[in-house]
């Protein structure tokens, strides 16, 4: 035998060393098997919300293109009809990662999804506007909650649970992982609740004051809906605001997305004061639906970027912790 061969059969494979088959490491109550088990279902929660997130985005934007066409305005039917295929496309992609994801979307939710897809779509040149409108806003309403409940699931660092589980601690500085737990939390909360409450108020103005713009006027009842919303935002606003600056302190990967928020306060004041001035004065309208909804949705961009910025990194912080803990768990 040449010592190469000699060489190469002295070698044990990696997997004869320390990952036997029937070590309790390695096991199927292991953890190596749990915190993998941890990882995609993790991974799989992270893909449906980034997808329920650009649905809402996509239905919020349908909404109020629906409803200034409507109104009689023939400005947004070109790009109407692109989102309504972009729609349907984005349904079935979301019905697919569902079907692989096990639990974390039921049939149920799913059968949901597609019914007020269903309500939303069919025949809705026929609807009535506030119809329409409340027909938009429930079905954003399910996509939300959804979200929110996915989310839930992202709440520890994965190492947190499998130490946890097997009463195990990392090697590194004590309590190092309490403040990411409590990161988590917080930026969990503003990405799956806050921001998304202030977007859907906002959307909510756009649709409502597209309409009446391409109208010329605004009803008493759709008035009143509006003045709602408005309130609605400020209040969101004031409630945001604080948060966003906290968040900014404690988490510097997010410093310059969550600056933008700050930096759009103005624009976004501007807005509900104009349609407060313009669309809500009793008299004819001034501003033109599509630069109503131009504005709107260059807000709503912000807060969306935002959005995305912070799913990413949650994503981010979970490849970090599994290197964390890998790390940990070596002794290094």
């Amino acid at each position: 035998m040449s010592p190469e061969h000699l060489k190469m059969s002295s070698r044990q494979p990696f997997h004869a060393l320390d990952l036997k088959p029937d070590s309790i490491a390695n096991s199927p109550s292991g953890p190596f098997h749990v915190f993998c088990e941890e990882y995609g279902k993790r991974q799989n929660a992270l893909n449906l919300i980034k997808l329920l997130h650009q649905l809402a985005k996509t239905v919020q934007r349908h909404r109020g293109m629906s409803m200034a066409l409507l109104a009689g305005s023939t400005f947004f039917e070109g790009d109407f009809k692109k989102l309504q295929l972009e729609m349907e496309m984005r349904l079935k992609l979301l019905e697919v990662f569902a079907a692989k994801a096990g639990e974390l979307l039921t049939d149920r939710d799913r059968e949901n999804l597609h019914s007020a897809w269903m309500t939303v779509c069919a025949d809705w040149q026929d609807d009535d506007v506030v119809d329409n409108f409340e027909f938009h806003s429930h079905f954003i309403e399910q996509l939300h909650a959804m979200v929110t409940r996915l989310a839930k699931n992202l709440e520890n660092p994965i190492s947190v649970v499998v130490s946890e589980k097997f009463d195990t601690s990392f090697a590194g500085e004590p309590g190092l992982d309490y403040p990411q737990v409590f990161k988590h939390i917080e930026l969990l909360s503003f990405l799956s609740r806050e921001l998304p409450a202030m977007v859907e108020q906002i959307a909510r103005i756009r649709g409502l004051s597209t309409y009446a713009a391409a109208k010329g006027h605004c009803d008493p009842h759709l008035a009143n809906k509006l003045r709602f919303a408005i309130s609605c935002g400020r209040e969101q606003n004031e409630k945001i605001r604080p948060q966003a600056k906290r968040l900014q302190d404690i988490i510097t990967e997010l410093t310059q997305p969550l600056s933008s928020i700050k930096e759009y306060e103005l624009k976004l004041l501007f807005l509900l004061e104009m349609v407060e001035r313009d669309v809500l004065s009793g008299s004819i309208i001034s501003a033109s639906s599509h630069q109503l909804f131009k504005l709107a949705t260059d807000i709503i961009d912000v807060y969306l970027d935002v959005v995305e910025h912070g799913w990413s990194l949650m994503q981010k912080w979970q490849e970090d912790d599994m290197e964390q803990w890998l790390a940990s768990s070596s002794g290094k």
